[in-house]
């Protein structure tokens, strides 16, 4: 289309498999879908794409860079998605109060626009009537609820890296490496801080299986729905 040589902003998406974490990276585009060609060949992780572009071109260098920077450190606070981003962003573009009620307004309709397609950046919240699961062997710190078909691990429990053992499993080692990094990619995203040789979640942090809360928790591979006391039960009721 014509307006996809203009300023735009985008982001990439990793469909997780195997109930792993869907991943996410954000970036801006001055020369529109052009650089996308590129991102098809160095960056593979990714299985689809959200663009957005204006069609007379109103965004500037500045307003892509403030976006840019407004979803990149969203993320870190989001319950279901982790980074891919290396350039954190972590000192926020230099704007004048003028212009922040514009910016925010076309936030305001990208995450809106999102929202529509299922995507949700935010942290899932916790309702009163939260019925909460924690677990059978209770030297383990965690407590998880369902919503939406999806399990919570709540802010405040404690997750663990995968024993050393599990680097000699008959897996060669997937599971060690694999957990490993879902632990190194939370601190990266200040979802997590170290915490008496653990590390306490600092936020709400969604997944598609108990089994992999499970594995977080215990640091070893779980069955999640007999891992926590009361879950199993919920397989076998109407």
């Amino acid at each position: 289309m014509e307006s996809g040589t203009n300023y735009a902003v985008y982001f990439l998406f990793d469909e997780a498999e195997d109930n792993g974490i869907t991943r996410v990276y954000i970036g801006q585009l001055r020369t529109g879908a052009k650089r996308m060609l590129s991102h098809d060949k160095s960056k593979q992780f990714w299985s689809f794409c959200i663009m957005f572009v204006t069609d007379n071109n109103s965004f500037d260098a500045l307003t892509i860079d403030y976006i840019e920077y407004y979803f990149i450190n969203k993320l870190k606070g989001s319950s279901s998605y982790l980074l891919e981003n290396k350039d954190m962003r972590t000192s926020e573009p230099i704007i004048s109060i003028y212009d922040k009620p514009k910016l925010m307004a076309y936030i305001e309709q990208i995450e809106f626009l999102l929202k529509t397609e299922g995507i949700d950046f935010d942290e899932q919240q916790v309702a009163e009537d939260t019925r909460f699961y924690y677990p059978v062997n209770k030297k383990y710190h965690a407590k998880i609820s369902i919503k939406d078909g999806k399990f919570i691990l709540h802010a405040g429990s404690l997750i663990r890296r995968p024993n050393e053992t599990s680097k000699e499993w008959a897996d060669e080692g997937r599971f060690y490496n694999r957990y490993n990094k879902i632990i190194d990619d939370f601190l990266k995203d200040n979802k997590i801080i170290e915490k008496d040789n653990c590390y306490e979640t600092l936020v709400n942090l969604s997944f598609k299986s108990p089994s992999m809360i499970a594995g977080l928790v215990s640091g070893s591979s779980e069955n999640g729905w007999l891992f926590f006391e009361g879950l199993n039960d919920l397989r076998y009721t109407e």
